[in-house]
């Protein structure tokens, strides 16, 4: 006799979807302060250039993120019940804050600023507002968030250079429990300088800067295997076809097709046009020849020719 497969739980999966549905998910402009202390340059890189496709929203995840996104009220209105004055957005601008460095291809979002903070009244202190699993938090109250999850450091430091304030409060809550905790942060101009120039020289490579690991399957190369790129880097798989992926695209604010000297949307650079050719380095073979004037041809792995452009010249 067949087994009875368990029932499906369309409630759900129904709430799952409409969550999915509603995900801002999608490629960023720029090089997000969160991924700024990557430790691999070619990770960056190839988000930067929008090679490797997006990551699929799912319904799990988008909960977690409105969650993140219901307890950075929730810590804000809690600055604001001790009597701090707190900034949510931009008065110029009505929206989120932005905080822009690297030629503008560094970017982030602001949680707030605020004034007020008991330990230091007078002083302005950018505002960074977390809900961390326990663990995680257990670790920041011992250790610190700097040495305890430094991207989160990292991130606090780029919006003090950027908006040119030299405090921060990282004000973070135990999601198990409801405890909180606050830690005062002090610029630190050198370190963020030295991410920025990082992202600069990244953001301007013509083609991918080395790997950071050449065997994937290495017991150190462990971010390898959760990375969204490894098909692209290691697996040999064809990167995604828009403007960035594009020999004729130029790194500028905005961006620049040199084939038909253009400046390019966000919108145009996503849809990319009939002249696209691939940066050489993003082909999974070897360039052998030039024909038909600009299509390009490769020899590939298996010994067979492929060749970018040829459909358009045909």
């Amino acid at each position: 006799m067949s087994e009875i497969p368990d029932p499906v739980n369309h409630t759900v999966d129904r709430i799952y979807d409409a969550l999915a549905q509603r995900a801002k998910g999608g490629d960023s402009a720029g090089v997000p302060m969160s991924d700024a202390i990557n430790p691999c340059d070619r990770a960056i890189w190839y988000a930067f250039r929008w090679a490797s496709p997006p990551e699929t929203p799912n319904g799990p995840r988008e909960s977690r993120f409105a969650t993140g996104e219901a307890w950075e009220t929730r810590l804000l209105d809690d600055l604001q019940a001790i009597g701090c004055d707190v900034e949510r957005v931009d008065p110029a601008t009505g929206k989120q804050r932005s905080a822009v460095l690297a030629d503008g291809y560094l970017r982030g979002k602001l949680d707030g600023l605020v004034r007020g903070v008991p330990e230091a009244p007078a002083a302005l202190h950018v505002v960074e507002a977390r809900s961390l699993k326990a663990e995680k938090w257990r670790g920041v109250v011992k250790h610190g968030v700097q040495k305890h999850i430094p991207e989160h450091f990292a991130q606090c430091q780029l919006y003090m250079s950027a908006l040119g304030v030299d405090r921060c409060l990282y004000l973070c809550v135990n999601k198990d429990t409801d405890e909180r905790h606050a830690e005062r942060l002090y610029a630190d101009p050198a370190f963020a300088s030295a991410i920025e120039a990082r992202i600069v020289r990244i953001v301007n490579c013509a083609e991918p800067p080395s790997r950071l690991h050449d065997d994937p399957a290495a017991k150190a190369a462990w971010q390898c295997g959760l990375c969204r790129h490894r098909a692209i880097c290691h697996e040999k798989a064809f990167a995604r076809v828009n403007c960035r992926t594009c020999l004729h695209s130029t790194v500028w604010t905005p961006w620049k097709c040199d084939k038909l000297n253009l400046l390019m949307t966000w919108d145009s650079q996503q849809a990319g046009c009939e002249h696209h050719r691939y940066i050489p380095a993003l082909v999974p073979g070897e360039q052998i020849d030039v024909i038909y004037g600009d299509c390009i041809v490769y020899q590939m792995e298996d010994g067979d020719h492929w060749i970018d452009g040829e459909r358009q010249a045909a």
